[in-house]
């Protein structure tokens, strides 16, 4: 188990936060679950719906006492059917984004740098 853990590029925390997600592909009503951890890289997370490996979701995350919401976009790498007959589905995070204090749209490439935003003008 501990060499499993030294191979993760980042590490994980264990927080239950609910989310909404959307597969990108599909025109449906958002969908919701509950994050089991939360790591640099993406998260795993619970739901009642089975999601194909391969997907692309969007995603909001809502942190308590954050003071906005965590949006991503993310490929599902893997999942698995519990005993209650929920999921637990794995998101690699492809992108990330928050809305900032003033209200401007920040971003990182999920790999924890800053993108430059190309809409603003000097």
């Amino acid at each position: 188990m501990l060499q499993h853990l030294a191979k993760r590029k980042y590490p994980r925390f264990s927080k239950n936060c609910q989310l909404r997600f959307k597969v990108v592909e599909l025109d449906e009503m958002p969908m919701e679950g509950t994050t089991v951890n939360i790591s640099g890289g993406g998260l795993c997370f619970r739901s009642d719906e089975k999601i194909p490996a391969g997907k692309m979701l969007a995603v909001e995350i809502t942190i308590p006492n954050a003071p906005s919401t965590v949006m991503a976009m993310g490929k599902i790498l893997w999942h698995e059917l519990l005993d209650d007959g929920s999921y637990e589905n794995g998101l690699e995070f492809w992108w990330l984004g928050w809305t900032g204090e003033e209200g401007e749209n920040e971003n990182t490439n999920g790999k924890g740098s800053k993108e430059p935003d190309e809409t603003k003008t000097e």
